[in-house]
């Protein structure tokens, strides 16, 4: 039998690189999507800089997927367009949480930054979210880099 999220997983997919999310908007269903929100910014802000305690914001079978690679093993980086060595930076400009029972989805727009290399990258994911005992986790995150040609 499917596991909700997956279902949820299937179709979501499609979300990072066709929804558009305009910069600076923030959008808030349901009861927790505090928490959940904190969560998926806290991941992406420790991926940034290559801080292995975001480990313990994913459950052990989370399935993380960024720029049409699976990313086995855990560890940094996990989002698309988020170099490795942990001397960046990121800003969320856009973000939408909905929350139905234990599952969240989150979408979101940012852009990673390194200063020293001179270097900027924009990314979008998808993230999936579950309510356990120890709280929300991370089950499946799904990020991409936006085409040339969209906004």
């Amino acid at each position: 039998m499917l596991r909700p999220y997956v279902i949820i997983a299937a179709f979501s997919l499609g979300a990072c690189a066709t929804r558009a999310i305009r910069p600076l908007d923030v959008t808030a269903v349901g009861v927790g999507t505090d928490e959940v929100q904190a969560v998926v910014r806290l991941a992406i802000t420790l991926d940034a800089a290559g801080d292995r305690s975001a480990d313990t914001l994913y459950a052990n079978d989370a399935m993380v997927i960024g720029n049409a690679r699976v990313r086995l093993g855990g560890g940094a980086p996990r989002f698309a367009g988020v170099t490795a060595g942990g001397t960046g930076r990121v800003a969320i400009s856009a973000m939408s949480a909905t929350v139905e029972g234990r599952l969240a989805w989150v979408l979101v727009d940012y852009r990673w930054s390194n200063p020293a290399e001179r270097r900027m990258e924009a990314g979008r994911a998808t993230i999936i979210c579950e309510r356990r005992e120890q709280g929300w986790k991370i089950v499946h995150a799904h990020s991409s880099q936006p085409l040339p040609w969209e906004p």
